[in-house]
């Protein structure tokens, strides 16, 4: 690495394709591991050798078989195998289609049959949905079970043994698309985010630009979740560290202990639960006082240029591996009180900004650059614009540079609506301060953004929920961190029993889009001349 006097610490070579990505990691790290992860209970490693070898194999396998500028889909929790799977898409000439682990067979099929996906790659967990839902995955000619993928590998290196090193040679298009990630699994029509190898490379290299991460991470977040991929993975392998993937949940702070990582990539959610257990454990051994005490004592210290953080609270650090320096908090606002609680105990809190759309991260705070509340500064050769600001300095935000989308896949319409030139509409109102921090105030869309990261599109909670008997209009948003449906009938003597039937609805819905609290109102809803009704007249 070396100094780069412009942004604050270094710069990494410029990559500027998948092709050229993967060759690198193998000169640069060889032996070095990769990825750490389980199989069963058994603990394995993977060197950038072989990851480099199994992505090189993998993607020959999908050319012997004739996949070239074909949709290949991913569905499963996060494995090593899903991670070569989605390099190997790319590297092959095809697309990579990741789906949320969390949807039902059912909208897979809708997803499948929407990009016409010829091949789709899927966990053990998730075989009884696939069966059930392959009948009618129209497109489909190829189903792979992740346990099948090592016998592919060692095909693939055969044929590349035998003398095709084509994969190796392949001329990559940046500009064309690559990876299609839709924003939602989906009961309606769902918006397929378009973007290219340009858009992926760019964005990695300029977020790892504009903020340097201590080394070694677990990866909890779902690979699906462009912010997932870009920071658990595509970050890590380009600064040759090592990954430990998160497969459960249940095992994070187990995995968290194992690797004993110096920084994590997680959602609000995450960072406020793990805040909450620090003081709940010292409640309950009754260290609470002398903790709150230790960090007055640790905090004027600090204002004379004295930091014993990681002496007084090590007990602290020790329950997260003992090496944790860094959490980058992304996917929804965090709570200021969380962040700054962190930063109290020796754990700097990284904040910024992102939207699928951007490949996703649009702006982050700096090692020794950032404000509290702050979505960070933008990652360099990406300009942040505020649209006809008010007196407050807030508007639309929109963005321009090379991480921005192709557009949405077959929806030219959505695509016109985003927008302006070649600015982006992000749909986000914020300011941006004399300084060039982004501050996040206000979503002009009406997507419910859930404590741990999820999009939630309240049209499509709507249309299931439209079909039950009796209602006669629904309006779904977020009250009190709950996702809400307003309910209009005429025929309010039955209350009792549609309110049972919307939430007997929830079992056909991913846990994340559960409505939690179903209200009446006693007129309809406000509406517009052109009888649509006013989302932004509904007092919540």
């Amino acid at each position: 690495m070396k100094k780069n006097n412009h942004y604050p610490y270094y710069e990494m070579p410029e990559i500027g394709d998948f092709r050229q990505f993967v060759d690198f990691m193998k000169e640069s790290y060889g032996e070095k591991t990769a990825f750490v992860y389980e199989v069963g209970k058994v603990e394995k490693t993977a060197s950038y050798t072989k990851f480099t070898n199994d992505i090189n194999a993998l993607g020959t396998y999908f050319r012997s078989i004739g996949f070239e500028n074909e949709k290949i889909a991913v569905y499963g929790e996060n494995s090593y195998e899903w991670i070569v799977t989605y390099f190997a898409a790319i590297v092959s000439g095809n697309v990579i289609v990741p789906i949320d682990k969390e949807i039902s067979g059912e909208e897979v099929k809708n997803l499948v049959n929407d990009c016409q996906a010829k091949a789709l790659v899927y966990s053990a967990a998730k075989k009884e949905k696939i069966d059930g839902a392959k009948a009618e995955m129209k497109t489909v000619e190829r189903f792979f079970e992740i346990s099948e993928l090592e016998g592919l590998f060692e095909k693939g290196a055969e044929i590349i043994a035998s003398g095709d090193d084509s994969i190796l040679k392949l001329k990559q298009d940046v500009d064309k698309l690559c990876a299609l990630i839709y924003t939602s699994g989906t009961t309606g029509n769902p918006k397929g985010v378009m973007l290219c190898q340009k858009n992926l490379m760019f964005d990695m290299c300029n977020s790892c630009r504009n903020l340097l991460e201590p080394p070694n991470t677990v990866v909890v977040l779902p690979l699906n979740h462009t912010f997932g991929m870009m920071a658990g993975v595509l970050c890590q392998v380009y600064a040759g560290y090592k990954t430990y993937i998160n497969n459960n949940l249940r095992n994070v702070l187990r995995d968290i202990n194992n690797l004993k990582p110096q920084h994590i990539s997680v959602v609000p959610l995450f960072a406020d639960t793990f805040y909450k257990g620090i003081w709940k454990n010292a409640k309950k051994s009754g260290k609470d006082k002398i903790l709150k005490v230790l960090i007055k004592v640790s905090n004027g210290l600090r204002k004379v240029g004295i930091d014993l953080r990681r002496v007084f609270f090590k007990s602290v650090i020790d329950a997260f591996g003992g090496n944790l320096e860094m959490l980058i908090v992304g996917g929804a606002p965090l709570d200021l009180k969380v962040a700054k609680g962190f930063e109290d105990l020796g754990i700097t809190v990284i904040g910024g900004y992102g939207i699928t759309e951007c490949s996703p991260i649009i702006s982050t705070d700096r090692n020794k650059d950032y404000k509290f509340g702050s979505a960070g500064l933008p990652i360099p050769g990406v300009e942040v614009m505020v649209e006809n600001p008010d007196e407050n300095g807030e508007g639309e935000l929109l963005v321009k540079g090379p991480i921005v989308m192709l557009g949405y896949y077959n929806n030219p319409e959505a695509t016109a609506e985003v927008f302006e030139g070649e600015w982006f509409r992000t749909g986000d109102y914020g300011r941006v301060d004399e300084d060039g921090f982004i501050f996040i105030t206000g979503r002009k869309k009406n997507i419910i953004i859930t404590p741990n990261g999820k999009n939630v599109y309240p049209e499509e909670i709507e249309a299931v929920i439209q079909k039950v008997d009796g209602i006669g209009e629904v309006v779904v948003y977020e009250d009190e961190k709950l996702i809400c449906a307003e309910i209009y009938t005429e025929t309010p003597e039955n209350k009792e029993q549609i309110k049972a039937d919307v939430f007997a609805l929830n079992k056909t819905l991913p846990s994340y889009k559960q409505v939690q609290k179903v209200v009446f109102r006693d007129t309809e809803f406000e509406k517009t001349t052109t009888k649509k009704i006013k989302r932004f007249a509904i007092k919540k």
